[in-house]
């Protein structure tokens, strides 16, 4: 199969790696500068001591890239998925497309398979999320991972070709709730890392298996209120991603929660200036939002909305989100 993978960041790399040891694989960067340097040194600089395979076809030209492609992965973040997503309507026939963002788009709160459904209308579209760490997973650490996708047929055969070591995969027809798993653990882990930050003590491990749970009958309640399953937020894109992001510092949402508890306007400035990428903090705008618009009750999210977007201080969120779990 001929795979070509869109802006891939540190797990579009990944995932193109392990695909292209049966595969073949292209990668493309709509920045020639950076799609030339990559092709010369084969490294991404957030992967260090990991080559990218020479015989991973690297361009800035999408037409090359896209040559014959069977499957197009779009590793763009959530904020800019759309602007990948319109360099490829000028081509005819577009084979299935794979989304790996996981987040929400800020101005128009749609989910990735949203924005495909207006841009193409009838493209097939699959979304591929769960836990782990591109870091660890390239390196062999298994890493259960969902595809979700309405067409049977196309779920059956993208799961036999991610059947690649380290990986676990399954499969459900719930687009909607493993796209929204993604967003709302992103969105979730700022403040569970947060009050981590804020509340250094022995009891620190017993409370945020507190927040985990309150957070889960948030993720569950949005959810429901957009037409998810609740057992796709009980799997592994659900509790399984939240438990891992709350928990480890190698997820960037964990890092802005504590960053954010000891610099918050420095973190607030820089994630608006896009100097660091943090799914979640996009994610928390849109998901307030779509709590109001569906009419519903979410103080965690809200607490977490409020100290990134009206600088509420961080001393207080965590006041407030631990009082929630009393």
């Amino acid at each position: 199969m001929k795979i070509a993978v869109l802006e891939p960041g540190v797990w579009g790399t990944a995932l193109g790696i392990l695909l292209s040891r049966k595969n073949a694989v292209s990668f493309w960067y709509g920045e020639g500068k950076l799609a030339s340097n990559l092709s010369k040194i084969r490294e991404n600089e957030r992967l260090p001591g990991i080559k990218i395979p020479k015989k991973i076809f690297i361009s800035s030209s999408l037409k090359k890239a896209l040559q014959e492609t069977d499957l197009i992965i779009v590793a763009s973040p959530s904020f800019n998925f759309r602007k990948t997503l319109l360099k490829l309507k000028r081509f005819e026939e577009l084979p299935p497309l794979l989304g790996i963002a996981k987040g929400i788009e800020k101005e128009t709160l749609k989910l990735s398979s949203q924005i495909v459904e207006e841009i193409f209308i009838k493209a097939d579209y699959v979304h591929l999320s769960g836990p782990g760490f591109a870091k660890e997973i390239i390196r062999g650490k298994r890493a259960k991972e969902v595809i979700a996708s309405r067409d049977e047929k196309l779920l059956k055969q993208l799961e036999k070709l991610f059947k690649i070591k380290p990986l676990e995969i399954s499969t459900t027809a719930d687009l909607i709730g493993v796209q929204l798993a993604g967003a709302l653990k992103n969105a979730l882990s700022i403040g569970i890392s947060l009050v981590e930050a804020g509340l250094q003590n022995p009891k620190i491990g017993r409370l945020r298996k507190k927040l985990i749970q309150f957070g889960l009958k948030e993720m569950i309640k949005i959810g429901k209120a957009m037409g998810a399953k609740k057992e796709t937020f009980l799997g592994p894109a659900g509790l399984g991603d939240l438990i891992l992001t709350s928990t480890d510092s190698l997820s960037r949402n964990f890092q802005f929660g504590q960053n954010l508890f000891l610099d918050a306007d420095k973190m607030r400035s820089d994630i608006k200036e896009r100097k660091i990428t943090v799914e979640g903090f996009d994610s928390i705008f849109s998901l307030h939002k779509l709590g109001k618009i569906h009419k519903l009750n979410l103080p965690m999210l809200d607490e977490i909305y409020k100290v990134i977007y009206k600088k509420i201080s961080p001393q207080k969120t965590v006041e407030n989100l631990i009082k929630l779990t009393k």
